[in-house]
């Protein structure tokens, strides 16, 4: 090899760098811009939905007092001379459906929301109020409706008191002359304290039927028995 062809073949080959494409800085800001545009409709839209919700929720509070003082005033009126009266089981079946709007409201709001545990006092006492009426009913006109009180708690302290509800909202629906009215044992409530102090509630979930107390979860079947029994 001559000294010329050496020196050809030690010469160092140029080395190549890639090439780069020529930034768009309007596309850029485009995109930018249009991202800003999509998270910014995304939280107005999470905004309206939520006082859309909001404003649905505080008119359901509304409409719900306006409910109760009706179904007090339509009471009021019944109690006049209950024996002639036809509207006593609409009545019930109103209170029972306001019972089940408020669980449902307390569900939407929480069960410690200021609003729902003030309409949740009222409707006990307006409960309190309908069961006295009820009692009276069945003894000066004869009737032989079947009256439950449920006593239950909205704390941990009661894992079965929500399956309790469920029997008893099944025997409700089977039996249209039975009344179920719900109380929390944690409400403070003087006059739930006394219809506590009555029937010695101490503890939840408990059932009264007639005036007969049944500590404990009842079942189904066996609630269904005890109503039998007692209503011979």
């Amino acid at each position: 090899m001559s000294a010329k062809d050496a020196k050809k073949k030690t010469r160092k080959t140029p080395q190549k760098y890639p090439s780069f494409k020529k930034i768009n800085p309007q596309k850029y800001l485009l995109v930018l811009a249009l991202t800003i545009i999509i998270f910014g409709s995304g939280l107005l839209l999470g905004s309206w939905i939520g006082g859309v919700k909001f404003n649905n929720l505080q008119t359901m509070s509304q409409d719900l007092r306006t409910d109760i003082i009706t179904l007090e005033l339509q009471q009021d009126l019944i109690e006049v001379n209950p024996c002639e009266t036809q509207g006593i089981q609409p009545l019930s079946e109103q209170l029972y459906t306001l019972g089940s709007r408020l669980d449902f409201m307390e569900t939407r709001l929480g069960k410690k929301d200021p609003d729902v545990i003030q309409l949740k006092e009222y409707y006990s006492l307006l409960e309190l109020r309908h069961w006295l009426f009820m009692s009276r009913f069945k003894q000066e006109c004869e009737q032989n409706s079947t009256l439950i009180l449920y006593f239950y708690s909205n704390l941990d302290d009661c894992p079965r008191c929500e399956e309790q509800g469920y029997v008893l909202s099944y025997l409700h629906d089977k039996y249209s002359e039975l009344m179920v009215y719900s109380f929390d044992i944690n409400m403070d409530n003087l006059a739930l304290e006394t219809v506590k102090g009555k029937f010695s509630i101490n503890t939840a979930p408990v059932v009264v039927v007639n005036g007969v107390v049944l500590e404990g979860f009842q079942s189904r079947n066996k609630l269904e028995k005890e109503i039998n029994n007692i209503r011979r």
